[in-house]
C-alpha cells in the first residue's frame, strides 16, 4: 500500500532546489532594462557664481587655463534668430538679431551620408526624439536628445563629438549645447548650413 507522500520531504528534493534556482533567475532576468539617462538639469536651474575653467588646448607649464562661461541661459525674446551651422570648420554660430551670441563644435555627416546644405527653417523639436531610421551600437534605435529638425530627416541634436564628421547626416552638438538651442530655436527660425 502506497503511503502518502511527506511535504517535508519534497522540499528536501535534491531537484527541486536547482528548479528553484532556475525560476528566481529567469524571473530576475525578465526584469532586466537597459539604463536611464539622468534627467536634464532644469532650464531655470541657478546659474554658478564662478565660471567653469576649461583649458581648450594643451598649455605651456604655468598658463593658465581659459574660462569658458559656456551659453547664455533662460529663453529669448529677440526678433530674429538663426543658426548658421559651418561644415568645414565642424561648428555652429548660434545669432540673434544679426549678432552671433554662442558657437560651438559639432559633428555633421560622413563620407556616403552627407548633411545637406543650404538654408532651411525649424519644422520642429522633440526633447526626447528616437530615429526611426538609425540604431545604436547595441541594436536599438538610436536616441536624439533635443532633436531639432531642419531638412526632411536631418536633425541637430545631441550626440557624441569626436571632432570630425561621423553621423549618418544629422548634425551633433555637445548636451550642454543641444539644451541652449533647444530653448532658443523656434519654429521657423533659419538654419543656414555651409560648408
Amino acid at each position: 500500500m502506497e503511503q502518502p507522500s511527506d511535504t517535508a520531504t519534497d522540499r528536501n528534493h535534491p531537484a527541486t532546489a536547482p528548479t528553484i534556482l532556475l525560476a528566481l533567475t529567469l524571473l530576475g532576468s525578465g526584469c532586466a532594462a537597459p539604463p536611464e539617462r539622468p534627467a536634464p538639469e532644469p532650464v531655470d536651474a541657478p546659474v554658478a557664481t564662478a565660471p567653469a575653467t576649461v583649458a581648450t588646448e594643451p598649455q605651456p607649464p604655468g598658463t593658465p587655463p581659459t574660462t569658458d562661461p559656456g551659453p547664455p541661459s533662460g529663453p529669448s525674446d529677440a526678433a530674429r534668430r538663426a543658426i548658421r551651422i559651418d561644415l568645414g570648420e565642424q561648428r555652429f554660430t548660434y545669432i540673434e538679431d544679426g549678432e552671433p551670441v554662442h558657437s560651438g563644435p559639432i559633428s555633421s555627416g560622413r563620407a556616403g551620408h552627407p548633411t545637406p546644405r543650404g538654408r532651411f527653417a525649424v519644422l520642429a523639436k522633440d526633447i526626447d526624439k528616437v530615429s526611426s531610421r538609425y540604431t545604436n551600437q547595441l541594436g536599438w534605435q538610436a536616441w536624439m536628445p533635443y532633436a531639432i529638425q531642419f531638412h526632411g530627416h536631418y536633425f541637430l541634436h545631441e550626440g557624441w563629438l569626436p571632432g570630425y564628421p561621423d553621423s549618418h547626416g544629422c548634425v551633433r552638438v555637445g548636451e550642454r549645447d543641444a539644451r541652449f538651442l533647444f530653448e532658443r530655436l523656434r519654429l521657423g527660425d533659419r538654419v543656414e548650413v555651409v560648408n
